[in-house]
């Protein structure tokens, strides 16, 4: 999939605010009636508030492909309700700030206190140490008006549901073809980290090791049986989660495991191929 004029196009017409209005009347009227969504030409010139009747029908004409007009109104298509969410989500506002927080666990590098802010177009959970900051693509959406508790848990289950995504080749921000695999930390310490690259989009998927285990049933089974549920737990709170927890058991074939500790001082030793698939456990 290249950048045709298709995908850029629909930037095009999208790009003034009186279109998205039009766009998300549309969407509204989607998601209260998604059975009957259609409006008529009077009621969606009513609602978006545009009063000239020659500019509406400018700006109704360019959304071509985002808008249908069907014999019963007009309806928007999946691809404007696709250009609604995205905008909604914060995601294309690179100025947008918020935080730091305070949250639970301790930096993998230095043991200090974190916290979490969104700055340039990311979230970054950091000890306040430049380089000791882990990035994450999760839009403004997820942390905006939310309380804090709240917050915690929308960021534990967005980033667990982005290392499932990778851990079974598919990219969480363009559902592209991801390869992913174990390989050696980029700082020169020795530890290793779960990555995945996108072949479609080319973005780069970074993880603790351990975040390539939180799907596997036998993990979900022994931490819910300890009152843990990973998909709402940060991961960096876990200690099997933070960098350097994993070892390196054969390079021929490779085979990493880590020691998956439950309160009691219970241990289930997980076994991962160079692709971060699970081979084995043991224990519990």
């Amino acid at each position: 999939m290249g950048e045709d004029s298709g995908p850029m196009e629909t930037f095009d017409r999208a790009s003034n605010a009186r279109r998205m209005e039009i766009l998300r009347v549309l969407a509204r009227a989607f998601s209260e009636s998604p059975i009957d969504p259609q409006l008529r030409y009077s009621e969606l010139r009513e609602e978006t508030g545009i009063r000239d009747k020659g500019n509406f029908n400018y700006h109704l004409d360019r959304l071509d492909g985002l808008v249908r007009n069907d014999p019963d109104g007009y309806v928007i298509t999946s691809v404007g309700l696709t250009v609604v969410s995205t905008v909604a989500s914060g995601a294309l506002d690179p100025d947008w700030e918020w935080g730091p927080r305070d949250v639970p666990g301790e930096c993998f590098f230095c043991g200090d206190a974190l916290t979490l802010c969104h700055e340039d177009g990311h979230l970054l959970l950091t000890c306040g140490t430049g380089d000791h900051g882990l990035v994450f693509s999760v839009p403004p959406s997820v942390v905006d008006d939310h309380p804090d508790d709240e917050v915690l848990e929308r960021v534990a289950f967005v980033l667990y549901r982005q290392a499932t995504s990778v851990k079974h080749g598919v990219c969480p921000e363009c559902q592209g073809e991801v390869t992913p695999e174990v390989i050696p930390e980029l700082r020169p310490s020795g530890d290793y980290f779960f990555h995945g690259d996108c072949h479609n989009c080319g973005f780069q998927h970074g993880f603790p090791v351990g975040a390539a285990v939180l799907s596997h049933p036998d993990v979900i089974a022994a931490l819910a049986a300890d009152g843990v549920d990973v998909r709402t737990t940060p991961f960096w709170t876990l200690p099997w989660c933070h960098v350097g927890h994993e070892s390196v058991v054969s390079e021929d074939p490779f085979r990493v495991t880590l020691d998956v500790t439950i309160e009691g001082d219970e241990t289930l030793t997980v076994t991962l191929d160079r692709s971060g698939g699970v081979v084995a456990t043991d224990g519990i």
